[in-house]
């Protein structure tokens, strides 16, 4: 179909996503509409295989069977597995936030030496004894 909006011409390409038509609609002007919801596939939840106190179990969809009872070995190393990849993936995060915390600072720093330049050119006094006070107060990286 070809659009044009301020002078400009276009094709528009139909959207890939499947809708269906909801209950919910109107009027407006002279036209009548109805919301349209996306039809979503639902998908399963993740299956865990968990240890309690010596007793298998699973989250979600699948079944237990005397095998996965009798041999809780690959569930061990399973979980010590999910338990090494999220002490990383924790490690990671905590870096990147000291990181940030870091440029953090030293821009707030950059910023307060900047207003204590101009507060000393204007010759304000009482500004720069605040700001000399908060410089003190600013914590060290």
């Amino acid at each position: 179909m070809k659009l044009r909006y301020r002078g400009v011409s276009y094709d528009a390409e139909p959207s890939l996503l499947e809708v269906r038509e909801g209950e919910i609609g109107g009027t407006y002007r002279a036209q009548n509409w109805r919301v349209h919801y996306p039809r979503h596939m639902p998908e399963p939840p993740p299956v865990n295989h968990l240890k309690w106190r010596g007793v298998s179990y699973c989250t979600g969809n699948a079944t237990v069977t005397n095998s996965d009872v009798t041999n809780s070995q690959p569930v061990a190393k399973s979980i010590s597995t999910v338990a090494a990849k999220t002490s990383i993936a924790r490690h990671r995060l905590q870096k990147v936030l000291n990181e940030s915390r870091k440029a953090h600072l030293a821009t707030m720093r950059q910023t307060l030496e900047h207003r204590l330049e101009v507060a000393k050119a204007n010759g304000d006094q009482n500004l720069v004894r605040l700001l000399e006070e908060e410089s003190k107060q600013m914590q060290p990286i």
